[in-house]
């Protein structure tokens, strides 16, 4: 995975917009390639604060954290989409792998959901086409445990 990009509508109407670049991994702060479902990581100094994350901090679910991994999927190869199109099949596919993983309907839910896109450079350059789908606490509180099955918001 290289730089990626991350909208979705998030903790009060704000857009969080990120762009991931993984470049290699790193002891302290894994590449965004460590990031499988089920795994667990805190914002880090970037995430948020710059358009290019290239590490994010793993961390065990057994611990406070900040987000969880909950789906990841591969689009299509072809041209590069667009970046508005990329977000919408990421937010409608993330819309739509939040509930069978939380056990609980979005709606409802303590929980918000934001994803890592390619960018376009990405697509480019190193063939990235995966996008990750993960969870953190709406009032922006730190995760307590897996979410996966867990029916609330876990903060």
């Amino acid at each position: 995975m290289d730089p990626v990009s991350v909208p979705s509508r998030s903790n009060l109407l704000l857009v969080l917009a990120i762009a991931v670049a993984a470049v290699g991994l790193s002891a302290c702060s894994p590449s965004v390639l460590a990031l499988d479902v089920g795994t667990c990581f805190d914002d880090g100094d970037e995430l948020g604060s710059v358009s290019e994350v290239r590490d994010v901090p793993i961390v065990d679910c057994d611990v406070p954290h900040d987000n969880e991994v909950y789906f990841t999927f591969q689009l299509n190869d072809g041209s590069y989409p667009g970046s508005e199109r990329v977000f919408d099949i990421a937010d409608k596919e993330c819309f739509g792998s939040f509930e069978p993983y939380v056990d609980e309907a979005y709606e409802t839910s303590q929980l918000e959901f934001g994803w890592l896109v390619p960018t376009e450079e990405a697509w480019e350059e190193a063939n990235d086409r995966e996008i990750i789908c993960f969870l953190y606490d709406l009032g922006l509180n730190k995760l307590a445990g897996s979410m996966e099955g867990s029916g609330s918001s876990g903060a």
